[in-house]
């Protein structure tokens, strides 16, 4: 399948760690809020087993202030204070939490030190969140900084290091990006790398240049990756301008503006009235500005309600057109879109869920496209009173030539398709039936708890009921079977060897790449691409909190048992003109694959080859609720819920040596009757004075110097 827009593209760790799916102090702290439950809640007590016990105590408004964990030494509960910790918040005025400490603990649970704390500032547009560890010289210092956007996007990621001989901090590692609207909150969907690219301003990768130069300067790191898009307005053309510089350690971060070239350039024409493209011209540029290239890559066409007619893509030639698109609308609908969501749209980088490819400016009524080397089909579709697409028929041409010869043959196939929708109106299934061949093809979209698409599941069949016969996880791919296609002959992802810049865009339901290629005289002559595991599916919440208030988090994990994700793990190839194929110059050592298969929840974890070397197999039951995790290194855990007993839950775990530890988690209800907190400060008699300190206490009057809120006002008592 050629044509993205016709009809058939629709085509815990053990137990008693601390290593919670959603913990406390992996809740972001600009999210904690002095906000009082409105109802009881339920709240996990303690955890026991014959030889370990761990007890919890919260504080008004359901968060977390102690963790006492216990281990059984001589028939006796012994408090194990490495594990054990005691956690204080500071809010303010408006409730929201600016900071929250933890303490170690003594034997007799009385807080001593710092053991990790976190803070949150507002700088300008970017809200700060800093974390803080104790390090083994038992001071605490900064381990982690990040910055968030207007629309929730991390923008800024810094990893501090500490070395404890010469008392000095530094920055290891530090990454900046900046968008032109809302990316993160869509990292689970299906379309996320179209999206994420699409609104991407600003990239930069650095790091400290080796182990022996400190610095807390981001400016004196050395750049690993840099670019950074513009776009500008001049006189009638729209231009997306795209700036590198030198990577590689080479350059440091405070001198890019005066060492950034322009690389490349899109110079978009637009329409008399300036709201869409009608031409869109490439450039490329060398270091020294010489342009390199410089030709019509795309032309459009468009009708007056600002919706696409046709588009033409040329081969470097404005009389070679390698392939174009046409359409027409079925009705007078057409959708709202500035000038750069126009743009966005020419690249589905706009789709949130799978009928978006076909909204793209209006109800599509046909659709065809055509290829160069002959290759052609078209689709007609057909839509509800309610604006839902329901189905449609296509018919396709393919000219292959058989091996050793230069005799093609060509083959046209042509069907139907017929389209199904789930309860909150999104697509929910396709079914193709492809007439010529007799065989049907279903497409079944992915959708989490809280509704976002993320991804495809593909199934063949015997008949628009089935039976269906699972063909696997699709992802995001868009892959169909029924034309016969040429040999491979070149390595993957060189699929045009016409000269120029060619890009690389696949997603096969397990690996999402990005990148491109150069071709010179028909040879590949460079290029590069970058891999990263494709996943549908999230690990499940530990089952301690199916009984617990889903709205108030638990408990943090111990910072050596805590998993920091600072960026996606990214595998780089490049391409080996020795070899004339890809080279692998850099995976990580353990990326997790989590999906769905056969009922159950996988991960796998992959090393720097891009091999699966461990796998954890989660088995839910009717309700969506874990009941096993099973690790192919060995061993399992099994969880039970227990309604009709004092605890509510009960987990099994079997080592891989078959020993077994059994759990009992206990809850109990939490009503926190008459407001106490920040929330609850109101002016209703001026004349009477309402203190509280900056932990949301309410009290009589001061005792000592500092900052307190007195009706609804920060006072400063000296």
């Amino acid at each position: 399948m050629r044509n993205s827009t016709l009809l058939l593209a629709i085509a815990s760790a053990m137990l008693l760690q601390a290593a919670p799916a959603v913990a406390q102090n992996n809740v972001p702290i600009r999210k904690i809020k002095a906000v009082k439950p409105t109802t009881e809640l339920t709240l996990l007590d303690r955890v026991e087993s014959d030889t370990h016990r761990k007890v919890y105590q919260y504080n008004e408004y359901g968060y977390i202030t102690s963790v006492m964990e216990y281990r059984k030494e001589a028939e006796q509960w012994v408090l194990d204070t490495d594990n054990s910790y005691r956690q204080e918040y500071v809010f303010n005025a408006a409730g929201q939490c600016t900071a929250r400490t933890c303490f170690n603990v003594d034997k007799a649970g009385n807080k001593t030190t710092e053991k990790n704390k976190a803070n949150m500032e507002v700088i300008g547009d970017k809200t700060w969140e800093r974390y803080y560890k104790e390090y083994p010289d038992g001071t605490t210092h900064i381990s982690e900084a990040y910055a968030y956007d207007q629309w929730g996007n991390r923008v800024e990621e810094i990893i501090y290091g500490y070395d404890s001989y010469i008392k000095m901090e530094t920055i290891r590692t530090y990454n900046k990006r900046e968008y032109s609207g809302p990316v993160d909150k869509y990292t689970d969907n299906a379309n996320y790398e179209s999206l994420k690219n699409g609104r991407l301003l600003y990239y930069l990768r650095a790091r400290g240049y080796d182990d022996y130069h400190f610095t807390m300067n981001t400016n004196e790191l050395y750049v690993e990756e840099f670019h950074k898009t513009v776009w500008q307005t001049e006189n009638d053309k729209l231009y997306r301008r795209e700036y590198v510089c030198r990577g590689s350690m080479e350059l440091q971060v405070g001198s890019i503006e005066k060492n950034m070239w322009k690389s490349s350039e899109s110079e978009f024409t637009l329409n008399a009235d300036g709201t869409r493209p009608i031409k869109e011209t490439i450039r490329s540029y060398d270091e020294t500005g010489e342009v390199m290239r410089d030709y019509t890559y795309h032309t459009y066409t468009w009708d007056d309600r600002g919706r696409l007619l046709a588009s033409f893509e040329y081969n470097e030639s404005p009389s070679e057109v390698s392939y174009k698109n046409e359409y027409t609308y079925a009705d007078d609908y057409a959708k709202t879109l500035s000038l750069r969501e126009a743009i966005a749209e020419l690249s589905c980088g706009n789709q949130i869920y799978p009928e978006d490819e076909f909204l793209q400016f209006g109800r599509i009524a046909t659709s065809s496209f055509w290829y160069d080397d002959g290759d052609s089909g078209n689709s007609t579709y057909e839509w509800n009173a309610n604006g839902q697409l329901t189905g449609g028929t296509w018919t396709e041409t393919c000219i292959t030539s058989e091996p050793d010869t230069d005799n093609p043959t060509t083959r046209t196939d042509y069907g139907e398709t017929r389209v199904g929708y789930n309860a909150d109106g999104h697509m929910a299934w396709t079914i193709d039936h492809s007439i010529s061949e007799n065989d049907f093809t279903k497409i079944e979209y992915l959708y989490n708890k809280e509704g976002i698409w993320t991804g495809e599941a593909e199934y063949s069949g015997d008949g628009w009921d089935g039976p269906w016969t699972k063909e696997g996880d699709r992802g995001n791919a868009r892959a169909r079977k029924r034309l016969a296609t040429r040999a491979a002959t070149t390595p993957k992802f060189i699929d045009d060897l016409t000269d120029g810049s060619h890009s690389i865009r696949n997603n096969d339901g397990v690996w999402n790449t990005n990148g491109n290629y150069n071709v010179t005289d028909g040879v590949v002559t460079g290029g590069g691409y970058q891999q990263t595991l494709a996943s549908n599916a999230s690990v499940p919440a530990n089952p301690q909190y199916n009984y617990t208030d889903p709205l108030m988090p638990l408990e943090g994990e111990d910072e050596d048992d805590a998993e920091y994700v600072t960026s996606e793990a990214i595998w780089y190839y490049d391409w080996n003109t020795d070899k004339g194929d890809w080279e692998l110059a850099w995976g990580p050592t353990d990326a997790k694959r989590v999906y769905n298969k056969d009922g159950n929840i996988v991960a796998d974890t992959y090393n720097g080859n891009q091999t699966i070397v461990s796998t954890i197999t989660y088995r839910l039951d009717d309700d969506g609720r874990l009941i096993e995790e099973t690790y192919s290194k060995g061993g399992n855990i099994t969880y039970e819920y227990l309604p009709g007993t004092d605890y509510l839950l009960e987990s099994v775990e079997t080592a891989a040596d078959n020993s077994r530890n059994v759990c009992h988690y206990y809850y109990s209800k939490h009503n926190y009757v008459d407001p106490t907190g920040i929330e609850s400060i109101k002016r209703n008699d001026a004349s009477t004075p309402v203190w509280y300190d900056l932990q949301g206490r309410r009290i009589t009057t001061p005792t000592s110097k500092g900052i307190y809120i007195v009706n609804g006002k920060k006072v400063v008592v000296r």
